[in-house]
């Protein structure tokens, strides 16, 4: 079943580059019971710490870092346009990184209240 057209939005802005943090934190704080919408936040999540890991990369090399920006904004978009359409699009690194982040001590922290299941 696709989800609702809300949650598909929300979930495909949580891979806006360099954005993903507070979409991704409005996102859980909207749609906490959403597994679609937690995915994607997690998976956001992810891919920032990937992108600002690239900046790093940017600095030291030039080209290696501007090849692998490309390679991320290519994923940013695949992924966006998978949770547009209800899907859930992983990549092997990242869902690695992804499956490690608290979402639901975050949201714990957030709202003082316990993560809804």
């Amino acid at each position: 079943m696709l989800p609702e057209r809300n949650v598909r939005i929300a979930s495909a802005l949580c891979y806006l580059p360099f954005a993903s943090v507070m979409v991704g934190l409005i996102t859980l704080l909207k749609f906490p019971h959403q597994p679609f919408a937690v995915y994607h936040v997690r998976q956001g999540f992810a891919l920032f710490l990937v992108w600002f890991l690239s900046l790093i990369l940017l600095s030291l090399e030039v080209w290696i870092g501007l090849l692998f920006w490309l390679v991320l904004l290519f994923f940013s978009f695949k992924s966006a346009s998978a949770a547009w359409f209800g899907r859930e699009a992983s990549f092997p690194g990242i869902r690695l990184i992804a499956r490690s982040i608290p979402v639901e001590a975050i949201y714990s922290h957030l709202t003082g209240n316990h993560f809804p299941r």
